[in-house]
């Protein structure tokens, strides 16, 4: 019987593998397409290269749930096409069993999508914004379009990129009046900000502007020093999308907006997709294992893909919609996230018994 569970997990796995292999390419084929156009002089044809080659392992673990259910369906489905799947139950085997087969490869993917999630995707990821950001500041100007907003004591602060040395790029500090807070005291711009020690911090190349009733008066300098009561890893992560951080960085940075009685819904919401990723992807593989011994246990290959490739969207979509209104509604992320899983796992649970 071991024997027989090897063979099937191995198809399943093969299968698998396949799938996210043709996602990857087809992602990256069309991302390239995308971007191209976006290709100049600071921003080459080997940078765009670099961004997308940074961003396939965030996209690898994205890829799973939806590749788990075409895997198992392609895997499964070659298996009942030869008529073994017909012999292994005319030999007793049940269906459960066949179901458990399958799941041990996705259960392994999926715990090494969370290892990538964790500590490859976010590294990368954060690589690949750099090299976006750093196209926009080797002419020496900003980009005010793809950074954070914050506010750092009485002054609100631009940054737009960060790396996780500890060193921002592009800042852009604006300091209101004291005494009219509508209007502005002075702003301070800089290239980068290295970090000193406690809640100083040096700013390299800064512009400063002095706005007087009268007259607005400016200076640079190659230094400035800069005080700001936010720690270092916060202001890292406030730079970044939530999609980017690992799963411990989503929890630090929950905590700290918690601390400040700040929103942190957007990163609870990424936390909770990533951290339920694995499940959702056995609730994928209980659905295609009903599939495969029910409506599509005589269809051809294509017709497996496209009800995998169907079904698998129709879930994203899903868990999309009621993760984004779970915010809306400030509804707690986890049950947004749960429903659509929980739906995939009773259903498959369910037509699975049926068929056993």
């Amino acid at each position: 019987m071991k024997k027989i569970d090897k063979y099937i997990a191995s198809s399943v796995l093969w299968a698998f593998l396949i799938v996210a292999i043709v996602l990857l390419g087809l992602d990256f084929a069309l991302t390239f397409i995308e971007q191209i156009k976006k290709v100049n002089d600071n921003y080459t044809i080997q940078s765009l290269l670099q961004v997308i080659m940074y961003r396939l392992p965030g996209k690898l673990a994205e890829y799973i749930p939806i590749a788990s259910l075409i895997g198992t369906l392609m895997g499964l489905g070659t298996l009942a096409a030869t008529s073994e799947l017909t012999v292994m139950r005319a030999a007793g085997m049940p269906i459960w069993r066949i179901g458990f087969a399958a799941c041990q490869p996705i259960l392994l993917v999926s715990l090494m999508g969370m290892g990538i999630s964790e500590f490859v995707a976010p590294t990368a990821e954060q690589k690949a914004n750099l090299i976006e950001k750093f196209k926009d500041q080797k002419s020496g100007t900003f980009s005010l379009t793809g950074g954070v907003w914050l506010k750092a004591d009485s002054d609100f602060v631009y940054i737009d990129a960060a790396d996780d040395t500890g060193t921002l790029y592009g800042i852009e500090i604006f300091s209101p009046n004291k005494q009219e807070k509508q209007q502005l005291a002075f702003t301070k711009s800089a290239t980068t900000a290295q970090h000193i020690q406690g809640s100083k911090w040096q700013l390299n190349n800064v512009t400063e502007t002095f706005f007087f009733p009268d007259r607005i008066e400016t200076k640079s300098t190659p230094h400035a020093e800069w005080s700001v009561s936010i720690t270092p890893e916060n202001l890292f992560l406030a730079s970044q999308e939530p999609e980017t951080l690992s799963l411990s960085q989503l929890l630090n940075y929950q905590t700290y907006l918690r601390q400040e009685k700040l929103d942190a819904s957007q990163y609870e919401l990424e936390f909770w997709i990533t951290a339920l990723r694995p499940v959702a992807s056995l609730a994928l593989v209980l659905v295609a294992l009903s599939s495969v011994f029910g409506p599509l246990r005589s269809s051809t290959m294509g017709g497996r893909i496209f009800s995998g490739v169907i079904i698998g969207l129709a879930f994203q979509n899903a868990l999309n919609l009621f993760g984004r209104m779970s915010v809306a509604v400030s509804f707690p992320p986890i049950i947004g996230v749960s429903i659509p899983i929980i739906i995939c796992l009773l259903a498959g649970i369910i037509l699975v018994r049926r068929r056993g």
